[in-house]
């Protein structure tokens, strides 16, 4: 009897422990889920971007990694698949730029995290509670960030230096002029943002007096990436495998070859002389005294949302939920944005806000400067820009938020679809009327040479940001290849080039991404037969968000 009794102990023992290790298997699946993963991802944060808080998001995203490659990817179904290639590529992307070129010690710019602060500005008269809250938090981080800088930064390039000492006026400009005018409707809340930004705005000065003194002297770095560290970013993070440097600057080259021909024969066509620098000039005469800019901006987008509306209806549905129009470029945005761009605003009242915005005259500038700047707000500049930042930047994004809810998509952001996305419109409303249904036959000539140099523009990105890899080109022979080539005056030509250079993401978005989209419509077409229609492509192009195109043709046709 003692024997029976003593096995069924050992039984009963075995049974439990057979139990238990199965319920921890299921809890450790359950915790290494791609759910749980991605949950996981977003949890990771660097906030005061000290050197501990990158050692440990690293570590974190090695360990989710780990976790995640031991996923069965073949048992996951097609949504769940995207998100699992997005999350490897989000990690993947992060510890390369937190541990493999730690990014973090060669970008000075990045540390003025007043994006919430700037935001407050966006749309005057609608500032919420909520959103003043945030800017407190964030001013009130920021004096550490600042300090945690003059440990991290090593040795950035000159003109990298030279961006941040510009951004340091601009916080300043923010933080001592805007703020005291913000309209904030609890008093509290006002003084607390005001005494927040008076704390911050001397911890600002203070790194401008560093950046100017210090590390400026520091700053020796080569502004050029290496060709293997933008691959990194076409392969990993984008998915275009077809598309390395050398491919990239192969269509370029094709390109700017076709595009220069175009151009020469549409000058022939708008002045007597033929000559296309002439014709740059001449347009760049009709532009208006600063004070008639925003106007214009804002008419040109009237213009195009009443012929979206009308004329161009079958060309993609524009939201009803979301509120447009022109402004003033916010302090932070205005030595990063040469020309303007576009800005999301606060949601108000269930409605999304989306802006055109114009860069302001900089005070920084000389007269020579100022009046070299103001030429680039010509007619034909100002609308084609305005409809590739209000259309294309603002529609795509309003659509993103009102479409995609996996957490996953929310996180990850392609830069490459919303560039291409906004690009490939240029073109499209050309093609499709726009110029010759609402402008003269002259304005209309005229518009098309702006919408050839925005292309041109995009060209040159790759050419001189790629041979600036290849040691093939100088950053100033860069610089003077943006005036030669389009016509850009060269304080924005400079910004332009500056902007690029700090950091090795890839060029060519807006070229590649247009060829992308272009194949993908073709395919759209093929498979919808009679039941396609251009519409009806770019409000499904719209749905999915910041995705790399790969994804988006896997969801698009479910396969």
């Amino acid at each position: 009897m003692k024997v029976i009794y003593n096995i069924k102990i050992a039984f009963l023992l075995s049974s439990t422990f057979v139990f238990l290790v199965q319920v921890l298997a299921k809890e450790n699946a359950k915790e290494n889920s791609l759910s749980a993963l991605i949950d996981a991802t977003s949890k990771v944060k660097v906030i005061y971007k000290d050197k501990k808080e990158y050692s440990e998001a690293v570590r974190r995203y090695r360990e989710i990694l780990s976790n995640a490659q031991a996923i069965e990817y073949e048992s996951l179904n097609l949504d769940d698949q995207v998100d699992y290639d997005l999350l490897i590529s989000h990690i993947k992307t992060k510890i390369f730029e937190y541990d493999t070129i730690k990014l973090y010690t060669l970008h000075p710019v990045s540390y003025f995290v007043l994006g919430r602060t700037n935001s407050l500005f966006t749309r005057p008269g609608a500032i919420a509670d909520k959103g003043v809250k945030e800017a407190i938090k964030e001013l009130d981080r920021l004096p550490q960030i600042l300090s945690n800088a003059k440990d991290n930064l090593k040795n950035p390039a000159k003109v990298w230096t030279q961006n941040a000492i510009y951004q340091a006026y601009y916080a300043g400009v923010l933080l001592n002029d805007s703020i005291p005018m913000a309209k904030v409707d609890d008093s509290k809340l006002k003084r607390q943002l005001i005494q927040s930004a008076n704390k911050a705005s001397k911890s600002v000065k203070n790194f401008e007096n560093w950046l100017e003194k210090d590390l400026l002297k520091k700053s020796k770095r080569s502004p050029r990436w290496k060709p293997e560290e933008i691959e990194f970013y076409q392969f990993n993070h984008e998915h275009l495998d077809e598309f390395g440097v050398e491919a990239m600057l192969e269509i370029a080259l094709k390109d700017e070859i076709v595009t220069r021909k175009e151009m020469e024969s549409l000058a022939k066509l708008i002045h007597p002389s033929g000559d296309l620098k002439t014709v740059w000039e001449k347009m760049k005469d009709e532009a208006p005294p600063w004070r008639g800019v925003l106007p214009m901006a804002q008419s040109f987008v009237d213009i195009a949302s009443s012929w979206l509306i009308n004329e161009g209806d079958h060309v993609v549905t524009i939201p009803s939920y979301v509120d447009y129009g022109a402004r003033i470029t916010a302090p932070m945005g205005r030595r990063a944005l040469s020309f303007g761009g576009a800005t999301i605003g606060p949601t108000v009242a269930g409605r999304q806000s989306g802006y055109y915005i114009i860069t302001p005259l900089e005070d920084r500038l000389t007269q020579k400067e100022k009046a070299s700047r103001i030429r680039s707000y010509n007619p034909y500049w100002t609308n084609v820009i305005s409809y590739h930042e209000w259309l294309g930047h603002n529609v795509q994004k309003a659509s993103a938020n009102e479409n995609v809810k996996r957490k996953m998509r929310q996180l990850f952001r392609s830069a490459y679809f919303s560039q291409s996305w906004s690009f490939y419109l240029e073109k499209l409303l050309e093609d499709e009327g726009f110029f010759e249904d609402r402008f003269d036959y002259q304005s209309s000539l005229k518009h098309r040479m702006a919408r050839l140099q925005m292309r041109m523009w995009r060209v040159q990105r790759i050419i001189t940001k790629l041979k600036m890899a290849k040691g093939e080109m100088s950053f100033d022979q860069a610089v003077q290849d943006y005036i030669d080539k389009i016509g850009m005056e060269p304080t924005n030509a400079f910004i332009e080039v500056q902007r690029d250079s700090q950091t090795p993401s890839p060029p060519g978005r807006e070229i590649i991404g247009e060829i992308v989209i272009l194949q993908l419509r073709e395919e759209y077409k093929r498979r919808l037969g009679s039941h396609y229609s251009l519409k009806r492509f770019n409000d499904n192009l719209l749905t999915y968000g910041d995705l790399p195109f790969k994804h988006i043709r896997r969801l698009m046709f479910n396969d």
